[in-house]
């Protein structure tokens, strides 16, 4: 019996050896995945953080002002009118900057979160969902910058010319106030940031960035060409403030002198 004693105790020294160097590798696993997590959060909340305050402190989200003197009579008409308010002095903020900016935030966010948290580098490629909203979001705000810098052209009177009066007025507000196509716009942003950063947030080890469906992108797609179709015409003359067109008299037709009254 005592000749074996050496064999087991051999034997439950290796097993303890191979028990120690695997909850080593487990624990150094494990601390990789914790640096690698911080570092996706620290990135994550400068991103964030940035945008915020260049949003705030900046005109980084703001429409341009074309006409200064329009501006202070806007500001002046305003503060009559709205007295209990503070005249914001700076100018409103743009729909479009705005979900331009936000969509650039989530997509880089969630694109290191899924490489970091949920996988390696190669695991968060960019799909096709980041493609096509990164295209339509971007797209929108180009065009509008040419429709604004039109209209500045023109030098027409613009609703973009007045002081700020809170960010979902800015945003949702045209020439004649809260608007319908710029609500609709609005929404369907706010249902697609839902749905993406919530498929983001189930996503599993070795995932990659959310995919939405063709049906929603179509969708935000539609939502933003109805907005820019109608936005080109949010700063045009009422109708009323047209010139008349001229009386056009048919060639060769004969016009009868007016008799004076008698």
């Amino acid at each position: 019996m005592k000749r074996y004693i050496p064999i087991s105790a051999i034997l439950i020294a290796c097993l303890t050896a191979a028990g120690c160097r695997s909850a080593s590798f487990l624990d150094g696993k494990q601390a990789v995945y914790d640096s690698k997590q911080t570092i996706a959060w620290v990135v994550i909340v400068l991103i964030g953080g940035l945008f915020l305050a260049l949003a705030s402190y900046s005109n980084l989200l703001r429409d341009e002002i074309s006409n200064d003197d329009e501006f202070a009579a806007n500001a002046k008409t305003l503060q009559q009118t709205k007295s209990w308010i503070k005249v914001d002095t700076r100018a409103p903020f743009s729909l479009t900057k705005v979900q331009f900016g936000i969509w650039t935030v989530i997509i880089s966010s969630v694109y290191v979160y899924v490489s970091l948290c949920r996988g390696d580098c190669a695991a968060g490629s960019i799909n096709q969902t980041a493609l096509v909203l990164m295209g339509i979001f971007s797209g929108t705000a180009a065009a509008s910058t040419i429709m604004d810098k039109n209209e500045m052209s023109d030098n027409r009177p613009r609703h973009q010319n007045a002081p700020s009066q809170g960010f979902f007025i800015d945003i949702l507000s045209d020439d004649n106030g809260i608007s319908l196509h710029r609500f609709q716009n609005f929404a369907w942003t706010v249902i697609a940031i839902t749905v993406y950063l919530y498929k983001a947030s189930q996503t599993t080890k070795g995932g990659e960035l959310p995919e939405l469906s063709d049906t929603l992108l179509a969708l935000t797609g539609i939502s933003s060409a109805t907005y820019l179709v109608l936005k080109n015409q949010e700063n045009d003359p009422p109708a009323h403030a047209l010139p008349e067109p001229a009386t056009v008299v048919p060639v060769g037709a004969v016009q009868t002198p007016q008799q004076p009254a008698s």
